[in-house]
């Protein structure tokens, strides 16, 4: 048995008068307590006192009651789910201020600012941008940015515009919370007059509803 996996005690009778100092807590009796005889070191066969009993609360007064996690887990569901909340809706802000984008370039202009774009995005960024435009690199063909940029040569100026708008947004998008104050996607969203806390409250509707059927499933 490992040497954390147990506890050696020291067993000593209670003072009577008052005066003695408080016991430690491996100098206590509990009801898990049992003989072990050691197996190695200078001690080797000797019988001695020990409680393995890592959920005894008179030798392991620290570690966390059933209560205590299941608090815990709750929590931490809780903290997911809001995080999920929060990334769903910066996602569906973006995709909304991308439906309100117009053409203010001609296409050769943009175009060459988007294979711009495209060929220094980030390693982060690569597959993300490519998600969301269902591009997807197999083995032994071009990289993700190279179909990427095929890809985009064939949008029209509209397409293109909302491309050049959506990498300058991208990484704010995929932030798992607003606590920057320079929250460059709501301000963008501001300009684009999108709802955001409309946009929240049908994510929010969403997610529940997915959890309910996987909850039955």
């Amino acid at each position: 048995m490992g040497k954390n996996r147990y506890v050696e005690l020291e067993i000593k009778k209670a003072k009577t008068n008052g005066t003695g100092s408080k016991v430690a807590p491996q100098q206590k009796p509990c009801q898990k307590m049992t003989e072990a005889v050691v197996m190695d070191g200078g001690r080797r066969g000797e019988l001695v006192k020990v409680c393995a009993d890592l959920s005894c609360r008179v030798h392991h007064p620290d570690t966390p009651s059933p209560e205590q996690v299941a608090k815990e887990r709750t929590e931490e569901r809780k903290r997911i789910a809001k995080e999920k909340l929060a990334i769903t809706t910066r996602h569906r802000v973006l995709a909304t201020i991308l439906q309100r984008v117009s053409a203010p370039l001609k296409k050769a202009d943009l175009l060459a600012v988007a294979h711009y774009l495209i060929g220094h995005l980030s390693y982060s960024q690569v597959p993300a941008l490519a998600k969301r435009h269902k591009v997807e690199a197999k083995k032994d063909s071009a990289s993700a940015q190279e179909l990427l940029a095929k890809q985009v040569s064939t949008y029209d100026e509209a397409e293109l515009c909302k491309l050049v708008l959506e990498v300058s947004l991208l990484d704010s998008a995929y932030q798992r919370s607003a606590a920057s104050r320079d929250d460059v996607l709501m301000d963008t969203a501001k300009r684009y007059r999108v709802d955001t806390e409309k946009l929240q409250k049908a994510v929010a509707e969403e997610l529940t509803v997915k959890r309910e059927k996987s909850t039955k499933a």
